[in-house]
């Protein structure tokens, strides 16, 4: 299970993108054929189902990929049963929240711890630290990696808080090109990490 983790985790990332991307064909299709027969369906209650249908399917999905995303975090840090205990300890504390303050909440906390060791993730791999658990090796693209899954984390955590006003209003567009930002550059250090190690030098690890 341990040696596997790893696997299953891509795995389930592929099967949930994978199943928001048929939804959303199948929700761009369907709204594309609507339009072309009747032109003013948004402004029917048949618009409202179809909004309300595809919310209800992809909501789910959504919900899984965050789980998913946040859950690829903690493997940097730890290992062995630490890493499954700590695993289990952050799936029920979010079901937790869940039900007793709502889903928002319990997603916006398990993204929010997941923020947290992203940035001492981010900042041992700065440090050339030995004890993060990569399944890369060199600098740039482990630096890359860590940028980009703060990007992806802090992305999904900007749309948890579609629905708060307040958050909205004063949060919103911040972390969103904050995580744009991260995003980018992750990418530009992943895609180009050989080219950079051999511009500016490879940078090994020390313990």
């Amino acid at each position: 299970m341990i040696k596997n983790l790893n696997y299953i985790l891509i795995l389930a990332t592929i099967i949930v993108l994978a199943a928001v991307g048929i939804a959303f064909i199948f929700g761009t299709t369907f709204s594309w054929v609507m339009s072309e027969s009747d032109t003013l369906w948004r402004q029917t209650a048949l618009y409202q189902d179809y909004v309300n249908t595809m919310n209800l399917a992809v909501g789910p999905m959504v919900i899984a990929l965050v789980v998913v995303l946040g859950l690829c975090i903690p493997k940097r840090l730890f290992t062995g049963v630490s890493l499954l205990q700590l695993m289990g300890g952050l799936i029920a504390s979010t079901l937790v929240i869940s039900v007793v303050l709502g889903v928002r909440l319990g997603i916006s906390a398990l993204l929010t711890v997941s923020i947290l060791m992203q940035v001492i993730v981010i900042a041992m791999t700065l440090f050339g630290s030995k004890r993060l658990v990569y399944e890369v090796t060199g600098f740039y693209i482990q630096i890359g990696s860590a940028l980009l899954h703060m990007g992806l984390i802090l992305f999904l955590f900007d749309l948890a808080l579609i629905g708060d006003a307040v958050a909205q209003r004063t949060l919103h567009l911040n972390i969103f090109w904050v995580a744009t930002v991260f995003i980018g550059l992750g990418m530009v250090l992943v895609f180009y990490s050989d080219e950079l190690s051999r511009l500016f030098g490879r940078r090994e690890p020390r313990s």
